[in-house]
């Protein structure tokens, strides 16, 4: 592959994988935002802010917002004050949150361990490597 073709192919390549990731909402009758925002706190066991959740879901201050507002009215997530900062709320999932998003994060897990199942160790590493390494001079390269 030529090096002029290789940032199409790589957005392409992104491209695919957020289709693929919508797919795996819409079969769980899920919207893809509230998605991200669950699986980003499925992990995050004192929560996590909503500054937080935008910059590891890469979505805008109002989207998480609203998607905070729409969990927190199904009790899927609950709100708190943050104690470091009194204006920043900082999300966590409720216990009925969990059980009601737990098969469908475990579907969304065991999909990805499936996908990655055919990929090396070696390939899984080199492959990661390169990604941050595309990712951090691509972000300078942004700032200049």
């Amino acid at each position: 592959m030529g090096t002029s073709s290789f940032p199409k192919e790589l957005w392409n390549c992104w491209r695919d994988i957020t289709v693929a990731y919508n797919e795996l909402a819409r079969r769980e009758n899920v919207d893809t935002g509230e998605l991200y925002v669950v699986d980003a706190l499925w992990d995050a066991e004192e929560g996590l802010t909503q500054r937080e959740i935008c910059e590891i879901c890469d979505m805008g201050k109002q989207t998480v917002s609203a998607i905070c507002k729409r969990l927190h009215m199904q009790t899927d997530v609950h709100a708190r004050q943050s104690e470091g900062d009194k204006r920043a709320k900082v999300m966590k999932l409720t216990a009925a949150g969990r059980e009601k998003w737990s098969v469908i994060i475990g579907r969304v897990r065991e999909c990805e361990s499936r996908a990655c199942a055919g990929i090396s160790e070696d390939e899984g590493e080199i492959f990661l490597r390169v990604c941050k390494q595309y990712a951090a001079s691509l972000r300078n390269e942004a700032e200049r």
